[in-house]
């Protein structure tokens, strides 16, 4: 499957199967962090999932990656308005995501220190125990939210190595990243350089960011 301009793909549901398909038909494997770092392929895409306000959208893309012979890694927040992460349908929607083959991490975020004091350290510690209470396993994985607010990449590597004991990796490490991995983002619902599906065999190792809120199956106006 190819795509011959920008204008063939948008954000519906349809473009991100086809996109999908499309990696996979090109030879890819399209996995989540854990299974690249087990067995990684000469071709391979991480697809990654950054929930930041529904975990009901999250678990629709879940589906379609599955549908599409692929899985992922979602990163979920303990701080979210839009969803309580020890919540029944919360619980329920992790159990069906893992279910499905994907991976679940923790999305972390920073900010709290400077209107409630603290330091970072800490406000990642209690945000880690509350993901293992919800999903009542070790963290493996974590993506930070607006890096900048807890001290960008520095702080993340950081982390993972006080964290080493379980975790093996966070998703903005540079052997994830441009130049070592094409690093492709969704962002404010949009693509810098181009949707993820016109890049099919432009480079062999992808890292490729969405977040579910921009993707809807007809319009727009279905996610909020």
């Amino acid at each position: 499957m190819q795509f011959s301009s920008p204008d063939d793909l948008g954000f519906s549901f349809r473009d991100y199967s086809n996109s999908l398909h499309a990696f996979t038909d090109a030879g890819y494997a399209v996995t989540g962090f854990t299974a690249y770092l087990d067995n990684p392929q000469a071709k391979h895409m991480i697809l990654r999932h950054d929930i930041d306000n529904s975990i009901e959208l999250a678990l629709r893309v879940a589906r379609l990656d599955a549908q599409a012979g692929c899985s992922s890694a979602f990163f979920l927040r303990v701080h979210a308005l839009g969803y309580n992460l020890l919540s029944l349908p919360s619980l329920k929607a992790i159990v069906e995501i893992e279910g499905l083959g994907h991976e679940v991490g923790l999305h972390l975020e920073g900010g709290f220190r400077d209107v409630l004091g603290g330091d970072d350290d800490d406000w990642a510690d209690r945000q880690r125990a509350v993901f293992e209470m919800a999903t009542g396993r070790s963290l493996t994985g974590f993506s930070s939210h607006e890096p900048a607010r807890m001290g960008g990449v520095s702080f993340a590597d950081q982390l993972r190595e006080r964290w080493s004991e379980t975790v093996r990796y966070h998703a903005y490490e540079a052997r994830f990243t441009t130049p070592t991995m094409k690093y492709l983002s969704d962002s404010s619902g949009h693509w810098r350089e181009g949707h993820f599906g016109l890049w099919v065999d432009k480079a062999p190792l992808f890292q490729v960011l969405t977040h579910p809120f921009w993707w809807f199956e007809t319009v727009p106006a279905e996610n909020y």
